[in-house]
């Protein structure tokens, strides 16, 4: 026995079918996309931000290899939280946190070998505390109390 569809569900699943192709047609303004902003020369993505709304959140940089580069949020157009950073071999260079665009908080830099270089931690924009330097394999060279007033010990570099 088969069923027959009388005309108002048939007229009634067509509605449910036409909104729900409808709402999978939208696509909402704040969900998070990605742009890319430059390119190498072989057209692979160089600098890639994520945006929600017309709003920078996120911004990714490539090495020309295609390996990932740098990351890192955005808040206002400044560096906000964490930001890390690669070699191009893919293994970690340095994380750094910011806030509002001045260094604040945990400070880490890497040899390519993975191993730390440098450690430290800054307050607004200046070094404070403890910062341990590190050879390549991976031996505390020194550790260095610094005052309020130490330079960014990668500005030599």
């Amino acid at each position: 026995m088969t069923a027959r569809l009388r005309p108002t569900m048939l007229a009634g699943l067509t509605a449910c079918a036409a909104a729900l192709f409808g709402l999978a047609a939208c696509t909402d303004p704040l969900a998070p996309r990605q742009e890319v902003q430059t390119t190498w020369p072989d057209g692979n993505p160089r600098i890639v931000l994520g945006l929600r709304a017309d709003t920078v959140f996120e911004r990714l940089e490539y090495h020309e290899t295609g390996q990932l580069k740098s990351r890192g949020q955005l808040l206002d157009g400044a560096r906000h939280g964490v930001w890390n950073s690669y070699y191009d071999t893919g293994m970690p260079w340095s994380q750094v946190s910011y806030d509002r665009g001045e260094e604040h908080g945990s400070y880490r830099t890497y040899h390519d070998n993975g191993e730390p270089a440098i450690e430290g931690a800054f307050d607004r924009g200046t070094r404070v505390g403890t910062w341990s330097f590190f050879s390549p394999e991976g031996e505390l060279i020194r550790n260095e109390e610094v005052s309020n007033a130490s330079p960014d010990p990668s500005a030599s570099r």
